[in-house]
Protein backbone atom coordinates (compact mmCIF):
# COMPACT_ATOMS: atom_id res chain seq x y z
CA UNK A 1 0.00 0.00 0.00
CA UNK A 2 1.49 3.31 -0.72
CA UNK A 3 1.55 5.33 2.23
CA UNK A 4 1.10 8.82 0.96
CA UNK A 5 -0.99 10.85 -1.57
CA UNK A 6 -1.72 14.31 -2.02
CA UNK A 7 -6.03 14.82 -1.24
CA UNK A 8 -8.05 16.10 -3.85
CA UNK A 9 -5.98 14.26 -6.62
CA UNK A 10 -6.11 10.57 -7.60
CA UNK A 11 -3.01 8.66 -7.58
CA UNK A 12 -3.18 6.34 -10.71
CA UNK A 13 -0.55 3.49 -8.73
CA UNK A 14 -2.28 3.34 -5.31
CA UNK A 15 -4.67 0.13 -4.74
CA UNK A 16 -8.16 0.55 -4.17
CA UNK A 17 -8.34 -3.01 -3.24
CA UNK A 18 -8.65 -2.90 0.82
CA UNK A 19 -11.18 0.18 0.09
CA UNK A 20 -13.41 -2.03 -1.87
CA UNK A 21 -12.85 -5.32 0.84
CA UNK A 22 -13.48 -3.41 3.63
CA UNK A 23 -16.99 -1.62 1.53
CA UNK A 24 -17.86 -4.94 1.18
CA UNK A 25 -17.62 -6.56 4.04
CA UNK A 26 -19.33 -3.45 5.35
CA UNK A 27 -22.49 -2.66 3.24
CA UNK A 28 -22.16 -5.01 0.39
CA UNK A 29 -21.54 -2.58 -1.99
CA UNK A 30 -19.20 -3.18 -5.24
CA UNK A 31 -16.54 -1.14 -6.40
CA UNK A 32 -15.55 -2.48 -9.87
CA UNK A 33 -15.34 -1.26 -13.12
CA UNK A 34 -16.49 2.06 -13.68
CA UNK A 35 -17.46 2.60 -10.05
CA UNK A 36 -13.94 2.98 -9.23
CA UNK A 37 -13.56 6.95 -10.13
CA UNK A 38 -16.71 7.38 -7.90
CA UNK A 39 -14.90 5.25 -4.88
CA UNK A 40 -11.40 7.40 -5.92
CA UNK A 41 -13.23 10.64 -5.20
CA UNK A 42 -14.95 10.09 -2.17
CA UNK A 43 -11.77 9.01 -0.57
CA UNK A 44 -9.92 12.44 -2.13
CA UNK A 45 -13.06 13.85 -0.51
CA UNK A 46 -12.87 12.62 3.18
CA UNK A 47 -9.47 13.03 3.09
CA UNK A 48 -9.39 16.39 2.31
CA UNK A 49 -12.10 17.10 4.77
CA UNK A 50 -9.64 15.36 7.79
CA UNK A 51 -6.65 17.04 6.66
CA UNK A 52 -5.56 13.48 6.17
CA UNK A 53 -2.08 12.72 3.26
CA UNK A 54 -2.28 9.42 3.95
CA UNK A 55 -4.39 6.48 2.32
CA UNK A 56 -2.71 4.33 4.98
CA UNK A 57 -3.29 6.04 7.59
CA UNK A 58 -7.30 6.97 6.60
CA UNK A 59 -7.95 3.32 6.35
CA UNK A 60 -7.14 2.11 9.54
CA UNK A 61 -9.26 5.44 10.47
CA UNK A 62 -11.92 3.54 8.50
CA UNK A 63 -11.23 0.36 10.72
CA UNK A 64 -11.85 1.69 14.08
CA UNK A 65 -14.24 4.61 13.46
CA UNK A 66 -18.04 3.48 12.53
CA UNK A 67 -19.01 7.33 12.16
CA UNK A 68 -16.51 7.97 9.50
CA UNK A 69 -16.90 4.78 7.68
CA UNK A 70 -20.42 5.69 7.16
CA UNK A 71 -20.08 9.38 6.48
CA UNK A 72 -17.80 7.59 3.39
CA UNK A 73 -20.65 5.05 2.18
CA UNK A 74 -23.02 8.14 2.04
CA UNK A 75 -20.56 9.86 -0.25
CA UNK A 76 -21.12 6.40 -2.14
CA UNK A 77 -24.84 5.82 -2.21
CA UNK A 78 -26.64 6.44 -5.41
CA UNK A 79 -29.72 8.06 -5.04
CA UNK A 80 -31.38 8.37 -8.45
CA UNK A 81 -34.97 8.79 -7.77
CA UNK A 82 -38.55 10.06 -8.66
CA UNK A 83 -41.67 9.53 -8.02
CA UNK A 84 -43.63 6.98 -9.33
CA UNK A 85 -40.88 5.11 -10.81
CA UNK A 86 -41.62 1.96 -12.30
CA UNK A 87 -45.35 2.66 -12.35
CA UNK A 88 -47.25 -0.90 -13.28
CA UNK A 89 -45.47 -2.48 -10.50
CA UNK A 90 -46.91 0.21 -7.88
CA UNK A 91 -50.52 0.27 -9.46
CA UNK A 92 -49.92 -4.04 -9.57
CA UNK A 93 -49.61 -3.79 -5.92
CA UNK A 94 -52.15 -1.27 -5.18
CA UNK A 95 -55.03 -3.01 -7.29
CA UNK A 96 -54.39 -6.18 -6.91
CA UNK A 97 -51.47 -7.67 -4.21
CA UNK A 98 -52.88 -5.25 -1.64
CA UNK A 99 -56.76 -5.87 -1.66
CA UNK A 100 -55.79 -9.43 -1.46
CA UNK A 101 -53.66 -9.33 1.59
CA UNK A 102 -56.22 -7.62 3.22
CA UNK A 103 -58.84 -10.16 2.45
CA UNK A 104 -56.23 -12.65 4.10
CA UNK A 105 -55.42 -10.37 7.32
CA UNK A 106 -58.68 -9.77 8.60
CA UNK A 107 -58.20 -6.55 8.85
CA UNK A 108 -54.90 -6.14 10.30
CA UNK A 109 -52.58 -3.37 9.21
CA UNK A 110 -51.00 -3.99 5.97
CA UNK A 111 -46.98 -3.56 6.56
CA UNK A 112 -45.18 -2.23 3.89
CA UNK A 113 -41.37 -2.01 3.17
CA UNK A 114 -39.61 -0.24 1.29
CA UNK A 115 -35.78 -1.33 1.32
CA UNK A 116 -33.40 1.28 -0.09
CA UNK A 117 -35.81 4.04 0.00
CA UNK A 118 -33.19 6.39 -0.98
CA UNK A 119 -34.68 10.27 -0.24
CA UNK A 120 -38.25 9.29 -0.08
CA UNK A 121 -40.21 8.99 -3.37
CA UNK A 122 -40.96 5.39 -3.34
CA UNK A 123 -42.20 5.68 -0.08
CA UNK A 124 -44.49 8.93 -0.49
CA UNK A 125 -45.91 7.22 -4.15
CA UNK A 126 -47.17 4.31 -2.35
CA UNK A 127 -49.19 6.35 0.03
CA UNK A 128 -50.43 8.71 -2.21
CA UNK A 129 -51.73 5.70 -4.34
CA UNK A 130 -53.19 4.15 -1.44
CA UNK A 131 -54.99 7.45 -0.65
CA UNK A 132 -56.04 7.32 -4.50
CA UNK A 133 -57.41 4.05 -4.03
CA UNK A 134 -58.73 3.70 -0.42
CA UNK A 135 -59.28 6.74 0.87
CA UNK A 136 -58.61 8.42 4.20
CA UNK A 137 -59.29 4.68 5.17
CA UNK A 138 -55.37 4.04 3.62
CA UNK A 139 -54.14 5.57 7.08
CA UNK A 140 -55.39 2.67 9.48
CA UNK A 141 -55.41 -0.27 6.84
CA UNK A 142 -51.74 0.44 5.96
CA UNK A 143 -48.45 1.11 7.46
CA UNK A 144 -45.03 2.10 5.43
CA UNK A 145 -41.57 1.94 6.09
CA UNK A 146 -39.01 3.26 4.54
CA UNK A 147 -35.09 2.36 4.99
CA UNK A 148 -32.13 3.34 3.44
CA UNK A 149 -27.53 2.99 4.94
CA UNK A 150 -27.72 7.31 4.16
CA UNK A 151 -28.57 9.32 6.92
CA UNK A 152 -28.45 12.05 4.53
CA UNK A 153 -31.06 10.99 2.60
CA UNK A 154 -32.92 9.48 5.60
CA UNK A 155 -33.10 13.20 6.76
CA UNK A 156 -34.05 14.71 3.17
CA UNK A 157 -36.74 11.92 3.31
CA UNK A 158 -38.08 13.14 6.81
CA UNK A 159 -38.54 16.93 5.49
CA UNK A 160 -40.47 15.62 2.25
CA UNK A 161 -39.48 18.81 0.03
CA UNK A 162 -38.60 17.79 -3.56
CA UNK A 163 -37.22 19.64 -6.66
CA UNK A 164 -39.37 19.60 -10.04
CA UNK A 165 -37.15 16.95 -11.39
CA UNK A 166 -38.48 14.03 -8.75
CA UNK A 167 -41.47 14.85 -10.07
CA UNK A 168 -41.18 13.45 -13.86
CA UNK A 169 -43.52 10.40 -13.08
CA UNK A 170 -46.25 12.58 -12.37
CA UNK A 171 -49.60 14.18 -13.14
CA UNK A 172 -49.88 18.10 -12.58
CA UNK A 173 -53.31 17.07 -10.82
CA UNK A 174 -51.84 14.67 -8.61
CA UNK A 175 -48.89 16.97 -7.45
CA UNK A 176 -51.58 19.74 -7.03
CA UNK A 177 -53.49 16.91 -4.80
CA UNK A 178 -50.45 15.83 -2.71
CA UNK A 179 -47.51 18.54 -2.82
CA UNK A 180 -48.02 22.30 -1.64
CA UNK A 181 -44.98 24.69 -2.96
CA UNK A 182 -42.56 25.23 -0.81
CA UNK A 183 -40.71 27.85 -2.60
CA UNK A 184 -40.15 29.07 -6.57
CA UNK A 185 -38.92 25.75 -7.64
CA UNK A 186 -39.56 23.24 -4.09
CA UNK A 187 -42.70 21.50 -3.38
CA UNK A 188 -43.53 19.71 0.18
CA UNK A 189 -45.36 16.46 0.62
CA UNK A 190 -48.49 16.81 2.50
CA UNK A 191 -48.94 16.64 6.02
CA UNK A 192 -51.59 13.79 5.96
CA UNK A 193 -49.30 12.02 3.39
CA UNK A 194 -46.28 12.47 5.33
CA UNK A 195 -47.63 10.91 8.28
CA UNK A 196 -48.45 7.69 6.61
CA UNK A 197 -44.62 6.81 6.63
CA UNK A 198 -42.19 6.16 8.63
CA UNK A 199 -38.37 6.53 8.10
CA UNK A 200 -34.92 4.51 9.41
CA UNK A 201 -31.38 4.27 8.73
CA UNK A 202 -30.57 0.61 7.87
CA UNK A 203 -27.81 -1.17 6.22
CA UNK A 204 -29.29 -4.17 4.67
CA UNK A 205 -25.93 -5.94 4.74
CA UNK A 206 -25.99 -5.59 8.46
CA UNK A 207 -26.61 -8.38 11.31
CA UNK A 208 -29.98 -7.30 12.29
CA UNK A 209 -33.13 -5.22 11.21
CA UNK A 210 -35.05 -3.06 13.58
CA UNK A 211 -38.22 -3.70 14.63
CA UNK A 212 -39.70 -1.58 12.32
CA UNK A 213 -38.82 -3.73 9.32
CA UNK A 214 -40.00 -7.14 10.85
CA UNK A 215 -43.35 -8.84 9.36
CA UNK A 216 -43.63 -6.61 6.32
CA UNK A 217 -46.80 -7.79 3.93
CA UNK A 218 -44.85 -6.42 1.21
CA UNK A 219 -41.01 -4.83 0.42
CA UNK A 220 -40.49 -2.93 -2.44
CA UNK A 221 -36.57 -4.05 -3.23
CA UNK A 222 -35.79 -1.94 -6.33
CA UNK A 223 -33.10 -1.16 -8.49
CA UNK A 224 -30.60 -1.72 -5.03
CA UNK A 225 -28.89 -4.74 -5.43
CA UNK A 226 -27.44 -4.12 -9.37
CA UNK A 227 -24.79 -2.46 -6.72
CA UNK A 228 -23.70 -5.32 -4.96
CA UNK A 229 -21.84 -8.54 -6.11
CA UNK A 230 -23.84 -11.69 -6.36
CA UNK A 231 -22.98 -13.34 -3.12
CA UNK A 232 -24.10 -10.63 -1.56
CA UNK A 233 -27.28 -9.94 -3.33
CA UNK A 234 -28.30 -13.60 -2.38
CA UNK A 235 -27.61 -12.32 1.33
CA UNK A 236 -29.80 -9.60 1.28
CA UNK A 237 -32.52 -11.17 -0.46
CA UNK A 238 -32.29 -14.04 2.34
CA UNK A 239 -32.36 -11.71 4.48
CA UNK A 240 -35.38 -10.20 3.65
CA UNK A 241 -37.48 -13.61 2.38
CA UNK A 242 -36.47 -14.22 5.79
CA UNK A 243 -38.59 -11.13 7.43
CA UNK A 244 -41.32 -11.37 4.78
CA UNK A 245 -44.52 -12.67 6.13
CA UNK A 246 -45.73 -15.97 4.95
CA UNK A 247 -48.18 -14.97 1.85
CA UNK A 248 -46.27 -11.62 1.28
CA UNK A 249 -44.91 -10.18 -1.83
CA UNK A 250 -41.36 -8.89 -2.61
CA UNK A 251 -41.14 -6.77 -5.59
CA UNK A 252 -37.62 -6.18 -7.47
CA UNK A 253 -36.64 -3.85 -10.52
CA UNK A 254 -37.55 -5.03 -13.57
CA UNK A 255 -33.85 -5.88 -14.61
CA UNK A 256 -33.11 -7.81 -11.50
CA UNK A 257 -35.87 -10.26 -11.68
CA UNK A 258 -33.85 -13.09 -12.69
CA UNK A 259 -31.16 -11.97 -10.70
CA UNK A 260 -33.15 -13.42 -7.21
CA UNK A 261 -35.08 -16.86 -8.90
CA UNK A 262 -32.81 -18.70 -6.39
CA UNK A 263 -35.02 -20.80 -5.12
CA UNK A 264 -35.60 -18.93 -2.05
CA UNK A 265 -38.98 -17.65 -2.90
CA UNK A 266 -41.88 -18.28 -5.50
CA UNK A 267 -41.37 -16.17 -8.62
CA UNK A 268 -44.79 -15.42 -9.96
CA UNK A 269 -46.61 -13.71 -12.79
CA UNK A 270 -49.34 -12.10 -12.64
CA UNK A 271 -51.27 -9.66 -15.19
CA UNK A 272 -47.55 -9.69 -17.16
CA UNK A 273 -45.53 -8.65 -14.23
CA UNK A 274 -43.17 -10.46 -12.67
CA UNK A 275 -42.44 -10.59 -8.43
CA UNK A 276 -41.52 -12.95 -5.79
CA UNK A 277 -44.37 -14.41 -3.35
CA UNK A 278 -43.65 -16.87 0.27
CA UNK A 279 -45.81 -19.66 -0.37
CA UNK A 280 -48.89 -18.71 1.85
CA UNK A 281 -50.64 -22.06 3.82
CA UNK A 282 -53.40 -22.84 2.40
CA UNK A 283 -56.66 -23.03 4.57
CA UNK A 284 -58.97 -25.84 3.81
CA UNK A 285 -62.88 -26.54 5.41
CA UNK A 286 -63.65 -30.00 4.27
CA UNK A 287 -67.35 -30.66 2.90
CA UNK A 288 -68.35 -34.40 1.94
CA UNK A 289 -70.96 -33.60 -0.13
CA UNK A 290 -71.00 -32.49 -3.67
CA UNK A 291 -69.70 -29.25 -4.55
CA UNK A 292 -72.73 -27.83 -5.37
CA UNK A 293 -74.04 -28.18 -1.69
CA UNK A 294 -74.35 -26.24 0.97
CA UNK A 295 -73.57 -28.44 4.11
CA UNK A 296 -69.85 -29.45 5.36
CA UNK A 297 -68.49 -30.76 8.33
CA UNK A 298 -65.10 -29.40 10.09
CA UNK A 299 -62.19 -31.82 9.20
CA UNK A 300 -60.84 -33.98 11.94
CA UNK A 301 -57.16 -32.26 12.55
CA UNK A 302 -55.57 -35.52 14.68
CA UNK A 303 -51.90 -35.31 14.36
CA UNK A 304 -49.13 -38.11 15.13
CA UNK A 305 -46.65 -37.37 17.54
CA UNK A 306 -44.09 -36.41 15.09
CA UNK A 307 -46.50 -33.54 13.76
CA UNK A 308 -47.87 -35.38 10.65
CA UNK A 309 -51.59 -36.09 10.66
CA UNK A 310 -52.83 -39.54 11.56
CA UNK A 311 -54.31 -40.91 8.07
CA UNK A 312 -50.59 -39.44 6.38
CA UNK A 313 -48.58 -40.32 8.95
CA UNK A 314 -49.92 -44.35 7.89
CA UNK A 315 -48.91 -43.16 4.27
CA UNK A 316 -45.46 -41.66 5.21
CA UNK A 317 -44.36 -44.63 7.57
CA UNK A 318 -45.26 -47.14 4.94
CA UNK A 319 -43.32 -45.53 2.50
CA UNK A 320 -40.52 -44.67 5.16
CA UNK A 321 -40.45 -48.46 5.97
CA UNK A 322 -40.51 -49.76 2.38
CA UNK A 323 -37.30 -47.25 1.33
CA UNK A 324 -35.35 -48.70 4.75
CA UNK A 325 -36.27 -51.97 4.64
CA UNK A 326 -36.49 -52.84 0.94
CA UNK A 327 -33.43 -53.03 0.35
CA UNK A 328 -32.13 -54.84 3.29
CA UNK A 329 -35.00 -57.69 3.52
CA UNK A 330 -36.31 -60.11 0.40
CA UNK A 331 -40.09 -59.52 2.51
CA UNK A 332 -41.28 -55.98 1.62
CA UNK A 333 -43.80 -54.62 4.64
CA UNK A 334 -47.66 -55.04 3.78
CA UNK A 335 -48.59 -51.76 2.60
CA UNK A 336 -51.28 -50.38 5.28
CA UNK A 337 -54.63 -50.60 3.38
CA UNK A 338 -56.79 -47.72 2.68
CA UNK A 339 -60.06 -47.00 1.22
CA UNK A 340 -60.28 -43.68 -1.38
CA UNK A 341 -61.74 -41.77 1.14
CA UNK A 342 -58.95 -42.43 3.73
CA UNK A 343 -56.41 -41.27 1.46
CA UNK A 344 -58.17 -38.02 0.41
CA UNK A 345 -59.07 -37.43 4.49
CA UNK A 346 -55.19 -38.19 4.28
CA UNK A 347 -54.46 -35.56 1.54
CA UNK A 348 -56.47 -32.91 3.42
CA UNK A 349 -54.83 -33.58 6.63
CA UNK A 350 -51.24 -33.38 4.81
CA UNK A 351 -52.18 -29.76 3.24
CA UNK A 352 -53.36 -28.66 6.73
CA UNK A 353 -49.53 -29.81 7.65
CA UNK A 354 -48.46 -27.89 4.30
CA UNK A 355 -46.63 -30.83 3.02
CA UNK A 356 -47.75 -29.54 -0.18
CA UNK A 357 -46.48 -32.39 -2.47
CA UNK A 358 -47.37 -35.21 -0.39
CA UNK A 359 -51.16 -34.49 -0.71
CA UNK A 360 -50.55 -33.75 -4.60
CA UNK A 361 -48.94 -37.48 -4.81
CA UNK A 362 -51.89 -38.77 -2.59
CA UNK A 363 -54.12 -36.95 -4.33
CA UNK A 364 -53.09 -38.30 -7.79
CA UNK A 365 -53.19 -42.16 -6.50
CA UNK A 366 -57.46 -41.42 -5.53
CA UNK A 367 -57.82 -39.61 -8.75
CA UNK A 368 -56.48 -42.68 -10.74
CA UNK A 369 -58.53 -45.18 -8.33
CA UNK A 370 -61.37 -43.33 -8.90
CA UNK A 371 -61.42 -40.80 -11.81
CA UNK A 372 -64.88 -39.75 -10.93
CA UNK A 373 -64.52 -38.64 -7.32
CA UNK A 374 -64.76 -34.24 -8.28
CA UNK A 375 -63.28 -33.49 -4.56
CA UNK A 376 -60.12 -34.64 -5.06
CA UNK A 377 -59.81 -32.97 -8.14
CA UNK A 378 -61.22 -29.53 -6.80
CA UNK A 379 -58.73 -29.83 -4.06
CA UNK A 380 -55.82 -30.31 -6.21
CA UNK A 381 -56.80 -27.20 -8.50
CA UNK A 382 -56.80 -25.40 -5.29
CA UNK A 383 -53.21 -26.60 -3.92
CA UNK A 384 -51.90 -25.44 -7.19
CA UNK A 385 -53.44 -22.40 -7.70
CA UNK A 386 -52.25 -21.53 -4.23
CA UNK A 387 -48.44 -22.99 -5.27
CA UNK A 388 -48.75 -20.38 -8.14
CA UNK A 389 -48.73 -23.50 -10.66
CA UNK A 390 -51.64 -21.58 -12.60
CA UNK A 391 -51.39 -23.49 -15.79
CA UNK A 392 -51.40 -27.31 -14.03
CA UNK A 393 -54.54 -25.42 -11.96
CA UNK A 394 -56.42 -24.85 -14.84
CA UNK A 395 -56.19 -28.14 -16.48
CA UNK A 396 -57.49 -29.65 -13.48
CA UNK A 397 -60.11 -27.13 -13.56
CA UNK A 398 -60.99 -27.97 -17.21
CA UNK A 399 -60.58 -31.52 -16.58
CA UNK A 400 -63.61 -31.05 -13.87
CA UNK A 401 -65.52 -29.39 -16.43
CA UNK A 402 -65.27 -31.75 -19.01
CA UNK A 403 -66.93 -34.16 -15.95
CA UNK A 404 -69.14 -31.81 -14.36
CA UNK A 405 -70.08 -28.59 -16.34
CA UNK A 406 -72.05 -27.71 -13.34
CA UNK A 407 -69.73 -27.22 -10.82
CA UNK A 408 -69.44 -23.91 -9.39
CA UNK A 409 -65.83 -24.07 -7.69
CA UNK A 410 -64.00 -25.38 -10.84
CA UNK A 411 -65.33 -21.66 -12.51
CA UNK A 412 -64.58 -19.46 -9.45
CA UNK A 413 -60.68 -20.96 -9.59
CA UNK A 414 -60.76 -20.57 -13.58
CA UNK A 415 -62.57 -16.89 -12.74
CA UNK A 416 -59.60 -16.47 -10.31
CA UNK A 417 -57.04 -17.69 -12.73
CA UNK A 418 -58.01 -15.18 -15.47
CA UNK A 419 -57.67 -12.44 -13.24
CA UNK A 420 -53.89 -13.27 -12.38
CA UNK A 421 -53.10 -13.44 -16.29
CA UNK A 422 -55.00 -9.83 -16.49
CA UNK A 423 -57.33 -11.55 -18.62
CA UNK A 424 -60.64 -9.68 -17.40
CA UNK A 425 -62.92 -10.71 -19.85
CA UNK A 426 -62.32 -14.21 -19.72
CA UNK A 427 -62.51 -13.92 -15.47
CA UNK A 428 -65.83 -11.84 -16.37
CA UNK A 429 -67.06 -14.58 -18.22
CA UNK A 430 -66.03 -17.33 -15.68
CA UNK A 431 -67.68 -14.97 -13.08
CA UNK A 432 -70.91 -14.62 -14.60
CA UNK A 433 -70.91 -18.78 -15.28
CA UNK A 434 -70.45 -19.35 -11.10
CA UNK A 435 -73.29 -16.71 -10.58
CA UNK A 436 -75.90 -18.42 -12.91
CA UNK A 437 -75.10 -21.65 -10.96
CA UNK A 438 -75.42 -19.73 -7.68
CA UNK A 439 -76.91 -16.40 -7.47
CA UNK A 440 -76.07 -15.98 -4.02
CA UNK A 441 -72.54 -16.84 -4.80
CA UNK A 442 -70.89 -13.28 -3.19
CA UNK A 443 -67.52 -14.03 -3.87
CA UNK A 444 -68.17 -13.94 -7.84
CA UNK A 445 -70.34 -10.88 -7.66
CA UNK A 446 -67.56 -9.33 -5.73
CA UNK A 447 -64.55 -10.53 -8.13
CA UNK A 448 -66.92 -8.88 -11.24
CA UNK A 449 -67.30 -5.80 -9.06
CA UNK A 450 -63.75 -5.39 -8.88
CA UNK A 451 -63.26 -5.35 -12.46
CA UNK A 452 -65.97 -3.38 -13.61
CA UNK A 453 -64.29 -0.77 -11.02
CA UNK A 454 -60.78 -1.08 -13.05
CA UNK A 455 -62.45 -1.12 -16.62
CA UNK A 456 -64.24 2.55 -14.88
CA UNK A 457 -67.67 0.65 -15.31
CA UNK A 458 -68.78 2.33 -12.23
CA UNK A 459 -72.68 1.37 -12.16
CA UNK A 460 -71.84 -2.17 -12.99
CA UNK A 461 -69.54 -2.18 -10.22
CA UNK A 462 -72.02 -0.60 -7.96
CA UNK A 463 -74.51 -3.66 -8.53
CA UNK A 464 -72.00 -5.96 -7.77
CA UNK A 465 -70.59 -4.21 -4.57
CA UNK A 466 -74.23 -4.03 -3.50
CA UNK A 467 -75.31 -7.58 -4.00
CA UNK A 468 -72.11 -8.99 -2.64
CA UNK A 469 -72.48 -6.50 0.63
CA UNK A 470 -76.02 -7.51 0.90
CA UNK A 471 -75.27 -11.44 0.46
CA UNK A 472 -72.25 -11.31 3.29
CA UNK A 473 -74.29 -8.67 5.62
CA UNK A 474 -76.90 -11.46 6.29
CA UNK A 475 -74.81 -13.62 8.16
CA UNK A 476 -70.84 -15.40 8.17
CA UNK A 477 -69.85 -17.48 5.17
CA UNK A 478 -70.78 -20.70 7.13
CA UNK A 479 -73.91 -19.56 8.07
CA UNK A 480 -74.72 -18.68 3.90
CA UNK A 481 -73.13 -22.28 2.80
CA UNK A 482 -70.65 -20.01 1.35
CA UNK A 483 -67.35 -21.83 1.99
CA UNK A 484 -66.23 -22.83 -1.76
CA UNK A 485 -64.64 -26.35 -1.05
CA UNK A 486 -61.55 -26.47 -0.88
CA UNK A 487 -61.60 -21.86 -1.24
CA UNK A 488 -61.83 -20.28 2.35
CA UNK A 489 -62.61 -16.86 2.60
CA UNK A 490 -63.16 -14.76 5.86
CA UNK A 491 -65.91 -12.22 5.14
CA UNK A 492 -65.01 -9.14 7.29
CA UNK A 493 -62.54 -8.14 4.54
CA UNK A 494 -64.96 -8.37 1.69
CA UNK A 495 -67.50 -6.03 3.47
CA UNK A 496 -65.00 -3.58 4.31
CA UNK A 497 -63.40 -3.01 1.06
CA UNK A 498 -67.04 -3.54 -0.27
CA UNK A 499 -68.61 -0.60 1.86
CA UNK A 500 -65.65 1.66 1.10
CA UNK A 501 -65.57 1.03 -3.09
CA UNK A 502 -69.44 1.64 -2.36
CA UNK A 503 -68.68 4.91 -0.62
CA UNK A 504 -66.49 5.72 -3.27
CA UNK A 505 -68.99 5.10 -6.03
CA UNK A 506 -71.27 7.43 -3.87
CA UNK A 507 -69.39 10.47 -3.89
CA UNK A 508 -68.04 10.12 -7.08
CA UNK A 509 -64.59 9.73 -6.34
CA UNK A 510 -63.22 7.06 -8.73
CA UNK A 511 -59.33 6.26 -9.67
CA UNK A 512 -57.84 8.27 -12.08
CA UNK A 513 -55.25 6.03 -13.35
Amino acid sequence: MKATARPGSRDESYDLAPFKGLLLRSCGSSFEKEREKALSAALCRRMSALGCDSYEAYHALLLNDQAELLRLTELLTVNETYFLREPDHLNLMVDTLLPELMIARNQKPIRILSAGCSTGEEPYSIALLLWERFGVTSEKLFTITGVDIDSNVIASAKLGLYGRGSFRGVSQALQERYFEPAGSAEFRVRDFIRKMVGFEVVNLFGNSYPEGMQSPDIILYRNVSIYFPEPVQREIFGKLAEILVVGGCLLVGAAETIHHDIGILSLVRQKGLFFYRKTPPLIFEERRTSSRGLSFTEPVRVVSPHGIPSHAAKIVATTQAEQVLGSSTKQSPQPIQMNVKEQFDAAVQLAHARQYDKALAILDAVIAQDTGFEKAYCLKGSLLLSLSRFDDSRTVCETILERDSLCLVAYLMLGMLARQDGDNDEAMRRFREAIYLDPACWLAHFYSAEIMFMQKEFKRAKSGYETAVRILEKGSIKGLGQAFFPLSFNADPFIVIGRHKLSLLAQGKRSTR
